[in-house]
């Protein structure tokens, strides 16, 4: 496969599972969402170069087409969670609030091995753990039971 038909190829996926999480989201709840991206079982060995490609194709997708004006973390997070998890990157997805000066600010970011997982920066470290998925991956920082969720009110940045 040469080179430019494998980048519109992850270009493609990217797009469609961006497009697919969005969607999901309308009407159900985060944790549902989370299920449904969830694999059975992870499978191969990674591919880093491979998914540097996607981190970069996912991050330029949402610069071009934002979740909304405060950032796109929260759909970031969930699309590296599916590519993540189906590239054999046994990570877990983590949600967090911060009270700062115009209210209440939330984050979401991946961790795998206790450390953040392609996340920019130490941004990460301000928020404190609500919501972690699954909840019982070995090795996460501060991994807590999922809290109850209402459809459609998980927003982030």
């Amino acid at each position: 496969m040469t080179r430019i038909v494998r980048k519109y190829r992850m270009l493609l996926q990217v797009a469609a599972v961006v497009s697919w999480i969005r969607f999901r989201l309308r009407g159900e709840s985060l944790p549902r969402v989370l299920k449904r991206l969830d694999p059975v079982a992870l499978s191969g060995n990674p591919d880093q170069a491979r998914f540097e490609d996607l981190v970069y194709y996912l991050d330029r997708w949402l610069q071009l087409l934002p979740y909304n004006a405060k950032g796109n973390c929260f759909p970031r997070s969930l699309a590296l969670y599916w590519f993540a998890t189906r590239s054999g990157y046994p990570v877990s997805f983590h949600c967090g609030v911060r009270k700062d000066k115009a209210g209440l600010d939330g984050h979401a970011w991946l961790m795998l091995d206790r450390q953040p997982f392609h996340e920019p920066g130490q941004h990460w470290q301000q928020f404190t753990v609500t919501y972690s998925f699954p909840s019982d991956r070995v090795g996460d920082r501060e991994a807590m039971p999922p809290v109850s969720s209402h459809k459609g009110t998980m927003t982030a940045i």
